[in-house]
């Protein structure tokens, strides 16, 4: 990872990331596979400011505070189809707005290794923000997803990779417990999963991500994946540390949703991160509003393309 002389490389390094964050290993995992895994303990996490414990404490209190009104801050496209009891996710237990709802979370979005891999990823000229942290639990006997990418699929070679998510694991990931599915490699495909023919089977080449509780599971947003089945109930919790190309609109307009005391007491960095300074615009609220729509979705991205 070269670093150039652009505002997101100052400040990721300010926020400790170097050439040397992510292993050799970890970046060919991430080109290759199209996703890496970062195994650390829970006395390890405390180094770098998060306290694992204390945020499943505070995440098991949310979920039994917002229940099925979860996330619903993140699915205004479809909160008026809802129901009251209705999960924005059938399925799913999910949480957003997590930044301003407590602070064990505010270290989340500076790991240096989730801000290596968005930099190594995403286009060197393109700066970088944070888009959402969210959380996403499958329910018993549930949540269960099609095979699917997280953004635009890729048409050509020459489309970017605009997006990088990280996944923190609040608990094991077990294939009981209804673990992530992925196929590596997919990430370097040129459309959708159900272009060719993949929804909800087996696919030939799957793995499942077991790994153990604080396990950092990173990925190229491209990458096709999917949620199996939470057959045991047992706690399956993540949060998705989502970093997209600065010129995309994020999922939570920090700027707008965050109090002014919670600002001052972030860096620049942090803010630029946030896109929460003063001189950042605030996102386009019709084109969000409609960004599912084909001909929006399809004018956005010629236009990013543009840019």
């Amino acid at each position: 990872m070269k670093i150039k002389s652009c505002l997101t490389n100052k400040y990721i390094s300010e926020l400790g990331v170097t050439e040397n964050t992510l292993s050799y290993n970890q970046k060919l995992e991430l080109k290759e596979n199209g996703y890496t895994l970062i195994h650390r303990s829970v006395k390890e996490w405390l180094k770098y400011g998060v306290d694992l414990n204390l945020i499943s404490d505070v995440i098991d209190d949310l979920i039994q505070k917002e229940s099925w009104r979860g996330g619903r801050e993140s699915h205004d496209h479809v909160n008026h189809q809802l129901k009251e009891g209705e999960h924005p996710e059938p399925g799913a237990q999910r949480l957003n707005h997590l930044l301003s709802k407590h602070k064990c979370f505010r270290k989340l979005f500076t790991i240096p290794e989730a801000l290596a891999a968005a930099r190594y990823l995403i286009d060197s000229r393109e700066e970088i923000a944070l888009s959402q942290l969210i959380l996403r639990m499958p329910l018993p006997g549930k949540g269960a997803q099609n095979w699917h990418v997280d953004w635009i699929p890729r048409r050509k070679e020459s489309d970017p990779v605009r997006s990088v998510l990280s996944s923190l694991l609040l608990d094991d990931y077990t294939i009981e417990n209804g673990t992530t599915r992925v196929v590596p490699g997919t990430h370097k495909k040129l459309c959708p999963p159900s272009e060719e023919g993949y929804f909800d089977q087996d696919h030939p080449e799957q793995v499942y991500i077991e790994a153990p509780k604080g396990t950092l599971f990173i990925y190229d947003i491209n990458l096709w994946h999917r949620a199996s089945r939470n057959l045991n109930g047992q706690k399956r919790r993540h949060i998705n540390i989502n970093y997209r190309s600065r010129k995309i609109w994020q999922q939570v307009n920090f700027k707008k949703v965050l109090d002014d005391s919670f600002k001052k007491e972030m860096s620049e960095a942090e803010l630029f991160l946030l896109k929460a300074r003063k001189e950042d615009k605030l996102r386009n609220e019709f084109l969000f509003k409609y960004r599912n729509n084909p001909i929006i979705k399809k004018i956005c991205n010629a236009y990013w393309n543009y840019l």
